[in-house]
């Protein structure tokens, strides 16, 4: 077969073998009618999903996430816009040289800015096109995936269809609005779907190489946590599928490893530019001090992941009024996934797809375990036990699910009639998860205006009293006690150029001023006065430096006038940063290096083709 799985002779079971030559996606001429159909009502269905990101002005849900999203990526465009290039700060007019995106989905904001240009200054298009491509990206890697494990034009739909329409993954766009957090889940099958396609292929072929190292680089590039238990989650079940699946194991060859590792390490290190900045400086963050808090936090919510509200087929929101969050688990298929091991078993089924149904269940149960269990969570490593919320695991609960299934339809392709039977038994399944997705987005929260986000962003307005998540508290807090209130010496966003700034202040040596610069002195560089402490809502406080025309302040009782300082702000660019973009832009060379040397062979070999059938 030149398209999915292979058959054994004997069992008439479909091996591992899947098939990586010619993409998945190109189907034989006779099933064309019936893929169109089947993919047109994919579009359907992903279009019904998406029709409020598309057709409402809201913002959703007054406490999610997805207006402050937009700002930052309208940031990050307008940074772009100037410099030609991505910063590592954010400026507003609160305050300046905030240190976002040296922290926090630095490459995602980046793309979206750089989206936005393209589309003719458009935020709001760049935006929401972001949602579409993640709903596509994660369909997508999953009707791959069943395509080479040889399903056919319908049956490839179900595992796409089963995530998409999970509440969880509805609630993470329309109630939690955490759009980071969206694209690294939607990036992590088309990473899986192209990675196998890559490890399998007999050469290097252009498209899947694209695909894998686009979703590499948003994997990598969105959400830190996402990165953290979706990496071990994938390294977790392929070390597994190796010690239980001999069959996978002819996989590994020098070659396709080797192709892999080429793409996906030059993938995660494009984001070095903001990666390295937060490998060697996130330890002076406010965010990495709140770890009591953040433990504390996830006891507390965890009353969210408890049974009655998981195991339910109702989306309804079932927390506190006022709340958006729609977390039942897709039980029916979980249940339907259960009882696929022992009708597999029972049927003769035992070869490589019923070991990777065991395996994709287990990964079901062990995180459907932890999630419900703080102690289990906090026992682990910092870097995972810091997740917050109980309920962000659930990505990985369904990612199982689907996973599953499409394991059982794999290994059943060839089977006794009450095995087909009870895979028909989807059917009604995927039903009651269409119904219930349909009827959680028709319920979207209703809130917010995203014509005024983008202008009351604009106009002045105090900064939150109280520190943000990456204000540098290495810094002591130091408060002004002059009655009269501390001077400030402001910079307005407007002033930044070429990320630098300046500005004459006419203050004495050694003054403690309050300022509006937001980052530390790793990341920002002050001339003419030092950053020694940061005010209590988490600006820096400045100490003048010497001034430039040694005047007095006072001669006898006449006036004199102020010393005079020019304050300039920049970019500290220390070796992290600066080694962050080498690698970076290494990175960028070798893989735009790499494509025109397999496109100038391609073209040499048709070249060379087309001469010997001249002949």
């Amino acid at each position: 077969m030149s398209e999915g799985a292979r058959y054994n002779d004997v069992k008439g079971e479909p091996s591992l073998q899947w098939s990586a030559g010619r993409p998945a996606w190109r189907i034989p001429t006779a099933r064309a009618t019936r893929a169109m159909v089947a993919l047109g009502l994919s579009a359907a269905l992903i279009g019904i999903l998406a029709w409020p990101l598309v057709f409402t002005g809201g913002t959703f849900s007054s406490s999610s996430d997805w207006a402050t999203h937009l700002l930052v990526m309208w940031h990050q465009s307008m940074e772009i816009r100037a410099n030609l290039h991505p910063s590592l700060f954010y400026n507003d007019s609160h305050s300046v040289f905030y240190p976002e995106y040296a922290f926090y989905a630095g490459t995602l904001y980046a793309v979206l800015g750089w989206l936005s240009l393209f589309f003719g200054n458009a935020p709001m298009v760049a935006y929401t096109a972001t949602y579409l491509a993640c709903f596509a990206a994660t369909y997508g890697g999953w009707y791959w995936m069943a395509r080479m494990a040889g399903l056919g034009s319908w049956k490839s739909h179900v595992p796409g269809v089963i995530f998409i329409t999970s509440p969880y993954y509805l609630t993470l766009i329309y109630a939690r609005g955490d759009l980071p957090e969206l694209t690294g889940v939607s990036m992590i099958p088309l990473v899986i779907a192209s990675g196998l396609s890559v490890l399998r292929a007999d050469r290097l072929r252009i498209w899947p190489a694209l695909a894998l190292v686009l979703s590499g680089v948003l994997f990598f590039g969105s959400h830190n946590l996402t990165v953290v238990w979706g990496s071990t989650a994938i390294l977790l079940v392929s070390a597994v599928a190796v010690v239980m699946v001999p069959e996978a194991r002819r996989w590994l060859t020098p070659r396709g490893m080797l192709r892999v590792g080429a793409l996906v390490l030059p993938a995660l290190l494009i984001n070095a530019w903001f990666l390295l900045p937060v490998i060697a400086y996130q330890s002076h963050t406010d965010i990495s001090t709140r770890y009591p808090y953040w433990r504390e936090v996830l006891r507390v919510s965890m009353f969210m992941v408890s049974a009655h509200r998981l195991f339910s087929l109702s989306r309804a929101t079932v927390l506190e009024p006022g709340t958006d969050f729609a977390l039942s688990l897709p039980i029916l298929a979980m249940a339907w996934s259960l009882v696929s091991v022992l009708v597999v078993s029972r049927n003769g089924q035992r070869g490589p797809w019923g070991r990777v149904l065991l395996i994709c269940v287990g990964l079901m149960v062990l995180m459907g375990v932890v999630m419900t269990h703080a102690g289990l969570m906090l026992a682990l490593p910092r870097p995972y036990s810091i997740l917050q919320f109980a309920y962000r695991l659930e990505t990985y609960v369904v990612l199982a699910v689907s996973g599953a299934v499409l394991a059982v339809l794999a290994a059943t392709q060839k089977s006794t009639r009450v095995v087909r039977f009870w895979t028909w038994m989807l059917a009604p399944i995927l039903l009651v998860s269409v119904i219930g997705a349909i009827q959680q987005v028709a319920a979207y929260p209703r809130g917010g205006d995203r014509d005024r986000v983008l202008v009351l962003a604009s106009k002045p307005g105090p900064r939150e009293g109280e520190l943000n998540d990456y204000d540098d508290v290495a810094l002591p807090i130091l408060v002004n006690r002059h009655g009269s209130g501390p001077p400030e010496v402001d910079f307005p966003a407007a002033s930044i150029h070429d990320e630098r700034a300046s500005k004459v202040v006419h203050l004495p040596p050694g003054e403690l001023v309050y300022s509006n610069i937001g980052g530390g002195p790793e990341l920002v560089r002050v001339m003419g006065a030092k950053i020694v402490g940061i005010s209590p809502v988490g600006n820096d406080v400045l100490k003048i430096g010497p001034s430039i025309d040694g005047s007095k302040r006072t001669v006898g009782r006449s006036v004199v006038s102020p010393p005079t300082e020019i304050v300039s702000v920049s970019p500290a660019n220390g070796l992290p940063v600066l080694a962050g973009r080498l690698l970076s832009l290494g990175a960028a060379i070798f893989l735009i290096g790499g494509a025109a040397l397999i496109a100038i062979r391609r073209i040499r070999a048709r070249v060379v083709e087309h001469h010997m059938r001249a002949r």
